[in-house]
This record gives structure tokens, C-alpha cells and sequence, in this order.
């Protein structure tokens, strides 16, 4: 049996609790339409807890990209 995912766990890997919701977000969509999975979940997990998981695994994360505002 794979333990509860804890809310502080995630806040691990993404520390910004905004950016945590957005990617979440957006992975959970991504798996509803179809994306294979990067890690193993249960079959009666929820997109978003499969989500969670695959934050909590470590298989996704984020990153700033560079650009230039103004000018």
C-alpha cells in the first residue's frame, strides 16, 4: 500500500503553493485527456492524485524561462 501524499511533501518540491496549484492543475488535465502516466497510481485515484503523485515522486517540476519584460 503507497502512503498518503502529505501536503508539506509537495511543498518540498515545488516551495510556492501557487505554482504547486497551477501545475497540478495542468498535469491532472493532461492525464484526464489521455498522457501516460510516470508513475504507478491506483486505479481509483483521482486525476489530481495522480497528479500529486507524480509531483511527489519527483517526475514533474518546474522551471522559470528567461525573458525580457519592457522595452
Amino acid at each position: 500500500m503507497k502512503k498518503d501524499i502529505v501536503y508539506d511533501e509537495l511543498l518540498d518540491k515545488i516551495p510556492n503553493k501557487y505554482i504547486l496549484t497551477i501545475i497540478s492543475g495542468q498535469r491532472a488535465r493532461e492525464i484526464g485527456k489521455g498522457a501516460t502516466l510516470l508513475t504507478k497510481c491506483s486505479k481509483k485515484d483521482t486525476d489530481i492524485k495522480k497528479a500529486f503523485r507524480e509531483i511527489a515522486d519527483g517526475k514533474i517540476g518546474y522551471e522559470f524561462g528567461e525573458e525580457e519584460v519592457g522595452e
